[in-house]
């Protein structure tokens, strides 16, 4: 008897649903329909504040052209590019924010929609792996934010933002430089490193990245062909001891040694 009961429960709360969102679904194409445009502004502002952003975005989209050169346009317009945030489309929120910028240049919104519009160059920057076009254009975009608006409390924000997609950068370009010395090819990765440290010299990385140096300068002198053998295990020797004396606490210090030794043995069989 108690299963019963609980499916008729059930059933009955899933038709109750269901009649709710067909009734809602009527509702709502009602006001999409309707030539009243002050009922549909203000079903609109009531979507957007309860979250319904999809519902508010069609109406908003209707009522824009309608309200063009009024009072009300900018209001609408601003609430419409934050639809397009919260529904996650920030490459059209951007896009929208900069038009909104340039429609209504007296506007006091400038300011948070400028910040709004880099923001969202930020959100679109791609994990570490992949192709780091938009992560130079998010920093590009938050540069142009501080030279615009010096005075901004939003400052410390941008600039903790800019140094996180660098990070970024620094990341991705570090996984190629050390993949030279994982394919073997280790005079490019030697050359690779140089100039990482050279465009990064505050890199998190550096003391990784002067180690698989050392290691490439080891491979490099091991294997060499006798001509060239001695000046490689002789730079190879140098690189070691550059790293011993710049990284004396380094987590990779036994395995610095370790070459070293090795070197230092190659060297006494020339």
């Amino acid at each position: 008897m108690y299963y019963i009961c609980t499916m008729k429960t059930l059933y009955f709360l899933f038709f109750l649903i269901i009649f709710s969102s067909c009734s809602q679904y009527r509702t709502y194409q009602q006001i999409l329909k309707s030539e009243n445009i002050e009922f549909q502004i203000e079903k609109a502002y009531e979507y957007y504040n309860s979250s319904d952003y999809a519902r508010a975005i069609e109406l908003f989209e209707i009522l824009l052209p309608l309200y063009k050169g009024s009072s009300q346009a900018e209001d609408i317009y601003y609430h419409y590019i934050y639809c397009n945030y919260y529904m996650n489309d920030y490459i059209s929120t951007s896009y929208h924010a900069k038009n909104f910028i340039s429609k209504f240049v007296l506007s006091t919104k400038k300011e948070e929609l400028s910040f709004l519009s880099s923001y969202c160059y930020y959100l679109d920057s791609p994990r570490f792996t992949l192709d780091q076009d938009n992560t130079l254009q998010a920093i590009s975009e938050l540069e142009k934010f501080i030279n615009n608006f010096p005075h901004s409390d939003s400052l410390n924000v941008v600039n903790n933002l800019i140094f996180e997609l660098n990070e970024k950068l620094q990341k991705k370009n570090f996984k190629i430089v050390s993949s030279y010395y994982d394919r073997g090819e280790f005079k490019a990765a030697i050359f690779a490193i140089d100039n990482f440290l050279s465009e990064y010299p505050e890199t998190n990385f550096i003391e990784e990245s002067r180690y698989i140096q050392v290691k490439s300068y080891f491979e490099l002198g091991k294997n060499s062909i006798p001509e060239k053998k001695e000046q490689r295990v002789k730079e190879a020797i140098f690189a070691c001891n550059d790293y011993l004396i710049s990284f004396p606490n380094s987590v990779f210090i036994e395995e610095v040694n370790s070459i070293y030794q090795k070197l230092k043995i190659l060297e006494n069989g020339l």
